[in-house]
């Protein structure tokens, strides 16, 4: 059986009872896949009643969305308090975004979430839906607003914010998420994640001057 997640335990702050849901339901995605996972074999493990579970999620779909979009919303955080007078903040700011998403997106729940959504893609589109729409969406739209302002301050050149972004992240992350996938490599350590953090916003940079 799946092990407690740590990152799951505490999202946004979650009061006991949703954590619970979320810990129990983890465990149930991973041994039994999304279809085969059940709201009330979660319940269950969870300790609420089916009833607890709707009123705090709403479905099966809410649950895995609600685990997405807490990891989505810490990775934005250093987005969102982003003050970027000149290029040096600009590359500053870039930099803790990186080392924010690829601490987050080299997890093992985040890893696994990311098997299943592949494991269960031939049956079901529900996974890769939320991962897109709670996950992934939400970043490109905070890194396509961050190149937007700093095309206005003139520290860009006048290429597509959205372009911009998917080039960042392409640049950060490079092969390392499938090979993580795939079990053929290590997690990146704290000094290597700020190493690939900075090369992706130094280049992103050089590529983008004004």
């Amino acid at each position: 059986m799946p092990k407690p997640n740590p990152t799951l335990s505490s999202v946004d702050g979650s009061p006991a009872r949703r954590s619970a849901i979320l810990q129990a339901a983890f465990a149930v995605l991973m041994e039994r896949g999304y279809s085969g996972a059940s709201t009330l074999e979660i319940a269950t493990r969870a300790k609420v009643s089916k009833r607890e579970l709707y009123a705090e999620f709403g479905s099966k779909a809410g649950i895995l969305r609600s685990l997405i979009a807490a990891t989505s919303a810490r990775m934005q955080v250093p987005l969102q308090t982003a003050e970027i007078p000149d290029r040096g903040a600009l590359a500053a700011a870039l930099t803790r975004y990186g080392i924010s998403v690829l601490s987050e997106l080299t997890t093992p729940a985040v890893i696994a979430i990311n098997r299943l959504a592949v494991a269960e893609a031939g049956r079901s589109s529900d996974i890769g839906d939320v991962l897109e729409t709670a996950g992934r969406e939400p970043n490109r739209r905070a890194m396509a607003d961050l190149f937007t302002r700093a095309q206005a301050g003139g520290l860009l050149g006048n290429g597509n914010p959205d372009a911009m972004g998917g080039q960042f992240y392409s640049l950060l992350t490079g092969d390392l998420l499938l090979r993580l996938m795939l079990g053929v490599a290590r997690p990146p350590t704290s000094a290597e994640i700020k190493r690939r953090a900075e090369t992706a916003a130094d280049a992103v940079l050089v590529l983008n001057a004004p």
